[in-house]
């Protein structure tokens, strides 16, 4: 008797704390989403998810079938929007800028190069434009720095000389580095304005004695011949001659 006394009592209390709470409690109470606590040893994963469950829908029953609330929690997350399809953009036509053509131009030929004067010599080819000097057969006072002609020189025979080391360094030079050669053209003005071409046929060097007088002597055809000092102290002559071509 005294034991059902003491059970009557306890089950009094019992519905007498429901009751308090029941009464003292609002209606509806939200409840804020929790995170599920992380499962600790000797908890199943499935009362986890019930836990986490149970805190969503106001309740507490971890007693619900675990698939159940995997597929209850499946049905409360959002569906993913479904991705918007965009017009395809057509690229843009490249940009082609307009070619200039060059209108084909024929290259005017250079006017062939005008020879007057009186008392004159050119050599295109060594860079010589010298006017011509008169040294004449008696003189004993030596050549300065000029282009002479010799009036010692035979007919047919247009005898010019010079320093090597001034107005006829081109020629020497020519010489001896083996640029000179047949078929170079030397242009002469006379002292009457006449002006003739003549070419490079062949050369030699000489010692300056008279054993080379056939480089003054008169020629059989209009020539033209040209000295000047080579060798060690100038001690040898170089004659060049040459024939009239025009």
């Amino acid at each position: 008797m005294l034991l059902a006394a003491i059970l009557a009592a306890e089950i009094t209390g019992i519905a007498i704390a429901r009751s308090i709470v029941t009464a003292d409690a609002p209606a509806h109470v939200a409840v804020a989403p929790v995170t599920a606590p992380s499962t600790t040893r000797g908890e199943r994963p499935d009362a986890t998810l019930a836990a986490q469950l149970g805190a969503i829908d106001g309740s507490n029953d971890s007693l619900r079938d675990p698939r159940a609330i995997r597929a209850s929690l499946q049905s409360r997350r959002p569906a993913a929007a479904a991705p918007v399809a965009r017009p395809p953009v057509a690229p843009k036509p490249a940009r082609v800028r307009p070619t200039a053509h060059a209108r084909p131009t024929t290259p005017k030929p250079r006017p062939a190069p005008q020879y007057a004067g009186r008392n004159h010599v050119w050599i295109p080819s060594l860079g010589i434009s010298r006017s011509v000097s008169s040294f004449s057969c008696t003189r004993s006072q030596p050549p300065d720095n000029y282009v002479y002609r010799w009036g010692c020189a035979g007919a047919n025979n247009v005898y010019l000389l010079g320093h090597a080391y001034s107005v006829f360094k081109p020629l020497h030079d020519a010489y001896v580095g083996g640029r000179l050669h047949k078929g170079i053209t030397a242009i002469y003005a006379d002292g009457s304005g006449h002006v003739h071409t003549y070419a490079v046929a062949w050369w030699r060097v000489v010692a300056p004695t008279t054993a080379a007088s056939w480089a003054w002597a008169g020629q059989s055809q209009p020539s033209m011949t040209l000295q000047t000092c080579v060798g060690a102290n100038s001690a040898y002559r170089l004659m060049v001659r040459l024939i009239q071509v025009r």
